[in-house]
């Protein structure tokens, strides 16, 4: 199970947290808010970057992407938003979106990859 989209990159700041930043991403079918630490950040406000939520640890290329593994720590509506929360060891991720069925699959506590690509 795995969940790919593509995203623009629409801001990166600074997190109330020394050191963290929060990237904000706009995807083809959801939006996501993403905790990083600044020394891991791959990307730059203005850049297209590939999200993936695995199930499985993924392919990647040690050092150019990133990738981290985490929980899914909560899924809620709200609005008729389904808003998914992945804890990375403490960094978050939540990804929004009006279809549903993009986060079907991921429930409670399922252990989770997270990668980001260019």
């Amino acid at each position: 199970m795995s969940l790919v989209l593509r995203c623009n990159v629409v801001n990166v700041e600074d997190s109330r947290i020394f050191g963290v930043k929060i990237l904000t991403m706009e995807c083809d079918k959801a939006n996501i808010k993403m905790d990083i630490h600044k020394d891991l950040n791959p990307v730059e406000k203005g850049e297209k970057v590939n999200v993936g939520i695995y199930k499985f640890i993924p392919q990647y290329v040690k050092g150019v992407d990133f990738v981290a593994h985490g929980y899914v720590i909560t899924k809620r509506v709200q609005d008729d938003i389904v808003k998914l929360y992945i804890s990375l060891w403490g960094y978050l991720v939540i990804i929004s979106t009006r279809y549903e069925d993009i986060v079907r699959d991921f429930n409670y506590m399922d252990k989770v990859y997270v990668k980001l690509w260019k």
